[in-house]
């Protein structure tokens, strides 16, 4: 009964109990979707991690980047050049 596609018509027919030219009466279908439920898939839902972002590999790493790049000159008092400073200040203001 699992292996409809090697089947006969015919006999996928009567299995199931079905009329090939008016399908299944009513009292049929109404039993076997009480039986069976609805044909449709069931939808498992999707929980986002925290940090979505953090799925990509090579967003994780430009961030790590990004945020070494902030804090290293922080740490060890090196001066950034005022470029940097002003590229940083539009990076954050965009964000």
């Amino acid at each position: 009964m699992s292996n409809w596609h090697s089947m006969e018509v015919d006999q996928v027919l009567k299995e199931l109990n079905a009329n090939p030219h008016q399908g299944l009466s009513v009292e049929e279908a109404r039993s076997r979707l009480e039986k069976y439920g609805y044909n449709e898939l069931k939808r498992e839902e999707r929980r986002q991690p925290p940090f979505w972002s953090l799925e990509n590999i090579s967003i994780t790493i430009l961030l790590i980047v990004a945020v070494l790049s902030v804090v290293v000159p922080l740490i060890f008092r090196i001066s950034i050049p005022a470029l940097l400073k002003s590229w940083f200040r539009i990076i954050a203001q965009t964000m």
